[in-house]
């Protein structure tokens, strides 16, 4: 039931920016340069969206979906600001930015929080005890009674 919904919603928005594309060309106002690219990378967001369709992966809640997504409500930004055209709030280029500083905060501030969890989850080598007392357990084998004259730091006195 959601997938048919989903697919009705995706094919309107589709027809919408179909119409918009049209509108514009039959209207010239595809010679602004700046619109011309926007409408480019808005073909290479869909271009990315179907590779991630064609490679199996989630467009609505995989990272690469969310990624091409935030990229797409970005380029919106101008043509938004085109239309609110009010000085009572702030421009959009700021609220952009705004919101972009928070979202990298947020992320950083999650990622360091699951690395933390990440490394207190993680299982840590018990350490090894062992004794000298036994060859078995010792690290180099059994050592004679005067083999610690051959580790220590200065020679021994001459007798």
């Amino acid at each position: 039931m959601f997938r048919r919904l989903f697919a009705t919603v995706g094919v309107v928005l589709a027809g919408f920016h179909v119409w918009l594309l049209a509108g514009q060309a039959w209207d010239g106002q595809l010679a602004d340069l700046a619109l011309l690219a926007r409408w480019t990378v808005a073909g290479g967001l869909v271009w990315g969206l179907v590779g991630l369709w064609r490679q199996g992966e989630s467009l609505v809640w995989g990272r690469r979906g969310i990624a091409v997504w935030l990229l797409a409500a970005l380029l919106h930004g101008p043509a938004v600001a085109e239309r609110v055209g009010t000085d009572a709030g702030p421009a959009m280029p700021e609220v952009v930015a705004t919101l972009a500083q928070i979202a990298v905060g947020a992320t950083g501030i999650i990622g360091l929080v699951l690395l933390l969890g990440a490394l207190a989850a993680a299982p840590r080598p018990r350490p090894q005890s062992f004794s000298l007392a036994s060859a078995d357990h010792a690290p180099l084998g059994a050592l004679s009674p005067d083999a610690f004259l051959l580790l220590s730091p200065r020679p021994p006195p001459v007798a």
